[in-house]
């Protein structure tokens, strides 16, 4: 089977990965609390944003600007800054924990049907 992301080499992710690394930051910043993982298409495959976070996280380039920029709105800037993150790996590691956050908590979520049950159950 064909892996649908690159590889890294030595630590360096090609182009095709930084720019599917920056789309994922801004997906993760549109993303509706309530609502399904954002995906990202990378060589014209759709790829969750949280498999993308968790490639890059070995990955030891710098990360440029405009994609710090897009990651210090994301993470308090105080906090950024404060981590003395500047590598793709550093910026994934910041982000995975909210983005499994938002994968997770919908479904530990009671259901109406689960709290109907409850509601029975109790009465």
């Amino acid at each position: 089977m064909q892996m649908v992301l690159s590889e890294l080499h030595e630590g360096h992710a090609p182009i095709t990965l930084q720019n599917a690394f920056h789309d994922a930051l801004e997906a993760l910043e549109a993303w509706e609390e309530g609502t399904e993982e954002p995906h990202v298409v990378v060589d014209g495959r759709s790829v969750p944003i949280s498999q993308i976070f968790a490639h890059m996280s070995a990955c030891t380039d710098l990360l440029p600007l405009r994609t710090r920029d897009v990651l210090e709105t994301i993470i308090d800037k105080t906090s950024f800054r404060a981590s003395g993150a500047a590598l793709y790996g550093d910026g994934s590691r910041l982000v995975i924990p909210l983005c499994l956050d938002r994968v997770t908590v919908p479904q530990l979520r009671p259901t109406s049907s689960t709290m109907q049950l409850t509601s029975a159950v109790e009465a």
